[in-house]
């Protein structure tokens, strides 16, 4: 019995440091190898080592651009509503209406991007509606 505790006792270990820190280690590589472009047509998220494609969203399924920034103009650019932290009334199983957290990330975002004042006019020029939030 005292053997089945250790061993389940190292696994939440292993579970907490994993949450703790290494998920944002491995976040932070993630980011690195990635790439973000913007055409006339779609914005697309790419792996700069193997140039595959990840994720990409026609310019006509987007609706708003969400931009936050410092004031270095450094941040995130969320292309469509952003994730509220409560989730929305609308999910298709929500027993608590909106009392619980919602953990999702944004689906369609470029993560810690430079120089974003030379990005806004490119998007109102495609005639995208911008929403900038500083922090």
């Amino acid at each position: 019995m005292n053997s089945f505790l250790f061993i389940f006792a190292i696994i939440m270990f292993g579970a907490g440091l994993y949450f703790a820190f290494f998920r944002w280690v491995l976040r932070y590589f993630d980011l690195k190898n990635d790439y973000y472009l913007i055409t006339n047509q779609r914005i697309i998220i790419a792996e700069k080592s193997s140039k595959d494609i990840w994720k990409y969203k026609k310019l006509e399924e987007i609706d708003q651009v969400n931009i936050e920034l410092n004031n270095r103009f450094f941040g995130n650019i969320i292309f469509g509503e952003p994730e509220n932290i409560f989730g929305k009334n609308d999910e298709p199983f929500s027993l608590f209406k909106r009392r619980g957290i919602n953990f999702d990330e944004d689906k369609y975002v470029f993560l810690s991007v430079e120089h974003i004042d030379e990005i806004i006019p490119l998007f109102e020029e495609l005639g995208l509606k911008v929403n900038k939030t500083f922090y």
